[in-house]
């Protein structure tokens, strides 16, 4: 319980500093929420489809870490790479079906969107996202089995915030690459 707490409690007060980053993030856009109708509708589902998509793999990796299924001698091996073909598999088909449900409510609400650019963005972001949350988790798990730590104390709240920050930041860039482009 002691090494748990040790463990955990340091990386949950960064993670409030981490959702206060990603809310300032959030707050920034609403320029381009104006711009692109139904943007915003995206925002809770892609924000949540990270964050569960990158714990899911964290925790998967750390059972594969106590089941001896991957060692920091053997890390990069065929668990961990169905792992990832996986976990960007599904960041692919849920963003599809994020951006045509953000399509469907938007108009739904009678908000005038448009379904090539919402899903352009959502999965160009969750795409990116996906990249960059994967390339972290990795290097998480390597870090905390370098340093005798549990995996499972470590990954789920980092994962779930660094999710947040680095999606919310993806689906921005997204958005403002779409608005320049269009």
């Amino acid at each position: 319980m002691h090494a748990m707490v040790k463990q955990s409690l340091p990386l949950l007060i960064l993670c409030g500093f981490g959702a206060i980053l990603t809310g300032t993030a959030f707050g920034s856009m609403s320029k381009i929420f104006q711009s692109i109708p139904g943007l915003i509708v995206v925002i809770p589902g892609i924000i949540a489809m990270r964050g569960n998509i990158g714990t899911a793999l964290g925790s998967r990796l750390g059972s594969a870490y106590h089941l001896g299924l991957i060692d920091i001698d053997n890390l990069w091996n065929e668990e961990l790479k169905q792992n990832i073909l996986g976990s960007l598999t599904l960041s692919i088909l849920v963003s599809l079906i994020i951006g045509v449900l953000a399509y469907l409510t938007s108009l739904l609400l009678g908000v005038q969107a448009s379904l090539i650019k919402l899903l352009f963005i959502v999965i160009l972001g969750g795409l990116i996202s996906a990249v960059l949350l994967t390339i972290l988790t990795i290097l998480i798990i390597y870090i905390v089995f370098k340093k005798g730590l549990d995996p499972d104390n470590i990954t789920g709240p980092a994962l779930a915030t660094f999710g947040d920050i680095i999606t919310m930041l993806c689906i921005i860039a997204s958005a403002y690459l779409v608005e320049a482009v269009v």
